[in-house]
């Protein structure tokens, strides 16, 4: 326990975040905490303790622990600091309120998990297909946002092209856990997950047949998708 404690202090320093870090984190959590509760007036204790709570969270994630922990591709799951980043993703998840916010955090998570997954490959390979698994469901995710009220259009083809790169590295990842197995013919994952959900035609184009340049810039192999 004692090297534990000195090693996230030890890192901790290592990582502390910068004042514009700090400050765009408290103006998008004091933003939404308005939006959500509206003017200071007398409120009942939950929300009060949630306030509080949420207040001793800032204070936390301010630390260089608390950002390292949020950072980190190599907290994952079974790492000491594993509950703070999920339970910061899991807030940052709640303050999300607009389609388009909502797009923007699965999106995130999205590239969270991928990054996660590239750095497990090397040493924990067995831990890359579960990570692989919620990437894809930031993906759906994300699409779903989409579809609850993102209409202008612009914004929409800023998170598609941003999918289609995220796929290409989804593709690159999974491709080099399967290697050394053989292909089973099933259709990619996350074509799947589209399935149902409406996008234009353009949009699945963008999605799905823009995405093999991209690949191409990861590395991919040059194979039939």
């Amino acid at each position: 326990m004692f090297f534990l404690k000195r090693q996230v202090k030890k890192t901790s320093q290592s990582v502390a975040p910068s004042k514009e870090f700090r400050g765009g984190l408290l103006s998008t959590l004091s933003l939404a905490y308005d939006q959500e509760y509206g003017c200071p007036q007398r409120r009942p204790f939950l929300v009060r303790f949630a306030s509080v709570s949420l207040a001793s969270l800032v204070l936390f994630f301010g630390m260089g622990a608390g950002v390292y922990a949020y950072e980190s591709p190599q907290v994952t799951e079974g790492h000491p600091l594993y509950f703070v980043k999920s339970g910061l993703e899991s807030i940052r998840g709640g303050l999300s309120r607009s389609p388009e916010a909502r797009a923007q955090f699965h999106t995130e998570m999205m590239e969270r998990r991928l990054t996660e997954g590239e750095f497990q490959l090397p040493q924990r390979p067995e831990r890359v297909p579960p990570t692989l698994d919620e990437a894809a469901e930031q993906f759906e995710q994300t699409i779903s946002a989409l579809e609850e009220g993102v209409t202008d259009e612009t914004v929409r083809e800023k998170f598609i092209d941003t999918l289609s790169l995220h796929r290409a590295r989804y593709l690159e990842l999974s491709a080099r856990v399967q290697e050394d197995e053989e292909e089973t013919g099933a259709l990619e994952p996350l074509r799947l997950r589209v399935d149902g959900h409406e996008l234009s035609e353009d949009e699945l184009i963008r999605l799905f047949e823009m995405g093999r340049r991209a690949r191409n810039q990861f590395g991919g192999h040059n194979q039939a998708e």
